[in-house]
């Protein structure tokens, strides 16, 4: 008998319904990778519950920041977690004294977040201009050279969980529901 390859297995694959319909690679792969996509949404509902354990403060979950600048896909092609520049830097922490946070991030962080620096005698908040927010960059950035970044390790959590939910779905979900559409029959040969 001849080794069957694996496209000509899957198109012999009947549905579990009976009605005779054939899986094909076509039909197989979008249905599976919308399940390994629902897989990766919770990754990263995952990854950013465990950066909150560890902050102050709730990640923003608008259309910007580090929730809309992660992406985490999986398909049946492979998996990817797409984390922004300084994913590491909170990930790992930052030693203090070592090299300067670039000012332009700053700058665009300062501005997105509306973080305006205080008169020193009168304690009001200054008025939003060119100099008061690069001023509060320059003083963030010195605070961070001096005192460094707390580490917020998220990164090997979320890999361990990655791994033992993709096994969980794939023995409890996925085998199942593959093998309920598989159809086996004996004919006999007279």
């Amino acid at each position: 008998m001849k080794k069957k390859s694996i496209p000509q297995i899957i198109r012999s694959i009947q549905r579990g319904s009976g009605s005779g319909n054939v899986f094909t690679s076509k039909q197989v792969k979008p249905y599976l990778d919308r399940e390994l996509q629902e897989v990766a949404d919770a990754i990263k509902e995952f990854m950013f519950a465990e950066l909150e354990l560890s902050g102050r403060h709730n990640i923003r979950r608008d259309q910007s920041g580090l929730w809309h600048n992660t992406k985490v896909t999986m398909t049946t092609d492979g998996g990817l977690i797409q984390l922004p520049e300084y994913g590491e830097a909170l990930d790992a922490g930052r030693q203090p004294g070592t090299k300067m946070v670039p000012l332009d991030m700053l700058i665009a962080w300062v501005k997105r977040y509306r973080i305006l620096g205080r008169v020193k005698r009168t304690g009001v908040f200054r008025k939003a201009s060119a100099e008061s927010v690069n001023s509060a960059a320059v003083a963030i950035q010195r605070s961070i050279y001096r005192n460094g970044i707390k580490a917020r390790p998220f990164i090997e959590a979320t890999l361990d969980f990655q791994q033992l939910l993709i096994a969980e779905v794939v023995d409890q979900i996925m085998i199942p529901e593959i093998v309920s559409v598989l159809e086996v029959t004996f004919s006999d040969k007279n």
